[in-house]
């Protein structure tokens, strides 16, 4: 029986007996699908290292989750969700937990659509945030995907048929012609090339529809799953999953099935558990907020100010400089030059500002000594020094927050974006 556990980021994940949600940011996971998932996140030849770390609660065996969210699933069914809670009130789970969980997943989706290829088609509207878990979501968004490509046409190319028929087609096969029976002379081995859909493209989206139909429990999902396989009713599974995704290859008029790729492996690997021998091994697609959140800020400009130029994570700039080498290299999030050259260093902070410390709202001191240094850098030849802190919105937050004056007649700005609106105003995007 598949079991579904709802997380935040930053909880605590103790090792239990059961699997049961727990009050106060500290659930429990029961023992096999725990160790599972802690040998996933703690396996230091993986990537996932960052999205929790080994503690202990209570004397048992814990996780202290960070910033990470997403979906994790475990050999045994279970199915772990993470989801964001850093853009809502502390304690907004525990007073509203229905509003709260349908908030903090429309706002993941909405953030990823606009930041991953994979998620371009958003989940429809009859899929409701406050009931379906974010497994759900994901695959939905998989089908939609997959709809927009199909509807611009299947690829196709020629494959090589042998076979054996009553009548003429494309070339004889001699050598198997010439060891044809007598009793089946009256028949043809023949060659030929036929246009058709069975290439490994076509071949790993079949197989993502059919995981899909077998993994999802919305009716919708299903139907809409089968619709598709009816329309790929010409192609064969994969059955050759490595090979096949080594062999994707796309010409110039098949450009619109690009996306899928992503999408299947999304499907293929990453939310199946495999087993391999006598081991299982629990798989996850999660997604870092920090990135996520910076993505999403700078698509928001993007949109918002098309005049202005928006670069992510500039390196080429360091504090000073030891000989010829560069000495302490600065990297802002965003560095935004607007339609009159005016340059402005922006850094994206994933963090709960505190409405009751103003005016500095308990920034650490770090954040603003970094930000002086890359004003100090980028924008030494410009007389107005504007530097931006740009955090998600919470309630008892002003609407606009009083700007903090810096040494050298710098301006450091503390912008937020109200993530509970669906097209938020980016920071600035009001400005003249």
């Amino acid at each position: 029986m598949e079991t579904h556990l709802t997380l935040r980021e930053h909880d605590t994940l103790v090792r239990g007996e059961v699997t049961a949600q727990g009050e106060w940011n500290v659930s429990t996971l029961a023992a096999e699908a725990f160790d599972a998932l802690q040998a996933l996140l703690t396996d230091k030849s993986g990537e996932l290292g960052p999205v929790a770390t080994p503690t202990k609660f209570s004397g048992k065996d814990a996780l202290k989750l960070t910033q990470w969210v997403g979906l994790i699933r475990t050999p045994d069914g279970t199915a772990v969700e993470i989801l964001p809670k850093t853009h809502e009130r502390p304690g907004s789970r525990h007073h509203d937990p229905v509003n709260s969980l349908r908030m903090s997943r429309e706002v993941l989706m909405r953030m990823l659509v606009a930041t991953d290829e994979r998620f371009r088609a958003a989940p429809p509207a009859d899929l409701d945030p406050a009931r379906m878990p974010l497994f759900e979501m994901l695959l939905r968004s998989v089908l939609e995907g997959i709809k927009l490509a199909v509807r611009r046409g299947v690829p196709h190319m020629y494959v090589a048929v042998q076979e054996e028929r009553a009548s003429f087609r494309g070339r004889l096969d001699l050598p198997r012609q010439t060891r044809q029976l007598p009793q089946r002379r009256h028949l043809l081995h023949v060659q030929y090339d036929e246009f058709l859909p069975d290439r490994p493209e076509t071949r790993l989206t079949r197989l993502t529809a059919q995981r899909v139909l077998r993994l999802s429990r919305v009716e919708s999902t299903r139907r809409l799953a089968r619709e598709l396989l009816v329309a790929l009713d010409d192609v064969p599974p994969s059955q050759n999953i490595d090979r096949d995704f080594a062999q994707w290859r796309l010409e110039r008029g098949h450009v619109h099935f690009a996306p899928l790729e992503g999408l299947c492996r999304l499907v293929l690997y990453e939310l199946n558990p495999l087993v391999g021998g006598m081991a299982a091994r629990a798989q996850a697609v999660l997604f870092d907020m920090n990135k996520v959140y910076e993505s999403y800020v700078a698509w928001l400009l993007r949109e918002q100010r098309p005049k202005w130029t928006i670069q992510t994570q500039v390196t080429e700039a360091a504090l000073g400089t030891a000989g010829t080498q560069r000495a302490f290299p600065l990297r802002p999030d965003l560095l935004i030059t607007t339609e009159t050259g005016q340059v402005i260093v922006a850094d994206t902070k994933w963090k709960r500002l505190k409405p009751e410390k103003a005016p500095t709202y308990d920034i650490p001191n770090a954040d603003a000594y970094q930000m002086l240094a890359y004003s100090e850098v980028f924008q030494a030849q410009q007389a107005i020094k504007e530097v931006w802190l740009i955090y998600p919105h919470l309630p008892g937050l002003p609407e606009s927050l009083t700007p903090i004056a810096l040494p050298g007649e710098r301006v450091l700005q503390l912008c937020t974006v109200r993530l509970s609106d669906s097209f938020p105003m980016a920071p600035g995007a009001s400005a003249s």
